[in-house]
């Protein structure tokens, strides 16, 4: 009788009769556990012998329990096809950086340490654009997401190429996005509207004096007024809106005040296909933060969401958070298919810039030494390509034993690269606490469902 490796016991909302969950992310098993439950549950787990046959065969329907280690090895294997079905059916997202320059000069960047040129992409940059993407996706028609730098800026010649590329999109059949700070979105509308827009994300950080503290012009002019004008048509126009706000200890409490303003616009009563949210976390990537201070860690981020929430009930209706897969599991009564791969570089994500260089995802974006190749003025990737796309919890060797390794995928393959000098190595988060968080934040719905 072996006791699986991803069975993980943690700590319910406070509750008389069911303190505690197992959960195990290669069986897809739930479970409410109580108190002598619980007990014998950690019996197993040190190998005593237990005479209780029922439970022992529930156990093993579950999948929390094998013959032997061999047993889930074997299951883990014949799950990995599963997953890397449902990876092919993803759509493929393509990035294309039109310049990396920016209007902005917001008091952290993730971008501050990239090669900062205010070139703009040419016509015949954008044509092998186009041109590659038949070659590299013949079968599959990826989306398009205009990136940056600020890909939106209200200058007449970015506007030009922007039309451009927007045109060429749409003659292509490909959906675009667009990741902007939102300043010049309202100018950019009817240019964006003559190809299918996927949706546009756009970051507010709290309300406009808080917003316009730590997102300003270079001229340090405040920035929330205009780009709630360009918010308030879009919705208008019926463009999908993804709010992004960026948190850290200086303004989250100011997340209550931005909420309350925008259930106020009815905009939080909309359906998610049309508005959704997101609160990011304010982190070091690759540079060190003007101010270290104020950054949270990844529990210490979603700990404060809760406390604020259960305090304002309207970050409630604001964001769901995930909390790796519990809200999922509350909507759909059941976790997520094991992550055996949460990096989606070379795989679902690739980026092409205004240079025809290639790189695999938005952390590594004009950072020379993660460059993968070139589009233009010849297409060519180097060999590091396949690396990245062999990158899983089967193929990094620190994962093979971890517990919540199919619920964290390996993590970001940039920050494992640039911490470990390999790509082939773990970026671990705090899954456990952020599960824990998530049954009690989720605890009351799970409760009522009645696992």
């Amino acid at each position: 009788m072996y006791f699986s490796r991803y069975n993980l016991i943690l700590p319910m909302k406070e509750n008389p009769e069911f303190p505690y969950a197992i959960m195990n992310s290669l069986s897809g098993g739930f479970d409410l556990v109580k108190t002598q439950e619980f007990d014998k549950l950690q019996g197993i787990k040190r190998g005593d012998a237990l005479d209780d046959n029922e439970f022992i065969q529930y156990l093993t329907e579950r999948g929390y329990l094998y013959p032997d280690e061999q047993a889930e090895k074997n299951r883990l294997n014949a799950r990995w096809p599963e997953f890397a079905e449902a990876l092919q059916e993803t759509a493929p997202q393509v990035l294309l950086v039109p310049t990396y320059g920016c209007n902005l000069a917001c008091t952290y960047c993730y971008q501050s340490g990239i090669k900062q040129k205010s070139q703009l992409m040419k016509r015949e940059v954008a044509d092998a654009f186009f041109d590659h993407l038949k070659v590299q996706f013949p079968d599959q028609k990826p989306f398009i997401t205009l990136f940056g730098g600020e890909a939106l800026n209200g200058s007449p010649r970015q506007k030009e190429i922007i039309d451009y590329i927007v045109k060429k999109a749409a003659q292509g059949g490909y959906a675009i996005t667009a990741v902007t700070n939102g300043y010049d979105l309202l100018s950019y509308l009817d240019i964006l509207q003559q190809a299918t827009v996927k949706e546009i994300q756009i970051t507010l950080d709290g309300p406009q004096e808080v917003h316009d503290q730590r997102r300003h012009t270079i001229g340090g002019q405040g920035t929330y007024t205009k780009i709630m004008l360009g918010v308030e048509e879009a919705v208008r126009r019926g463009i999908p809106i993804n709010l992004r706000a960026v948190m850290d200890k200086s303004n989250f409490e100011e997340l209550v005040t931005l909420a309350e303003d925008l259930d106020n616009r009815g905009w939080l009563d909309l359906p998610p296909q049309r508005f959704k949210t997101q609160v990011g976390r304010n982190y070091e990537l690759f540079e060190c933060s003007a101010t270290p201070m104020h950054l949270l860690s990844h529990a210490e981020h979603w700990a404060m969401f809760v406390e604020l929430a259960e305090k304002h009930p309207v970050l409630k209706k604001f964001h769901k958070p995930e909390f790796k897969g519990i809200n999922h599991l509350v909507q759909t009564g059941e976790l997520y298919l094991p992550s055996y791969d949460t990096c989606p570089a070379c795989k679902t994500e690739w980026v092409f810039d205004l240079y025809g260089d290639i790189y695999g995802c938005t952390a590594t974006t004009g950072q020379e030494q993660f460059k993968l190749g070139t589009y233009f003025p010849k297409f060519q990737l180097k060999e590091d390509v396949k690396e990245w796309q062999e990158r899983s919890v089967l193929t990094i060797p620190e994962c093979q034993d971890c517990e919540v390794s199919l619920i964290c995928g390996g993590g970001c393959g940039a920050v494992a690269k640039d911490r470990h000098g390999k790509v082939l190595a773990p970026d671990c988060h705090p899954i456990k606490e952020l599960l824990t968080i998530g049954l009690n934040y989720y605890g009351d719905d799970i409760l009522k469902m009645g696992y």
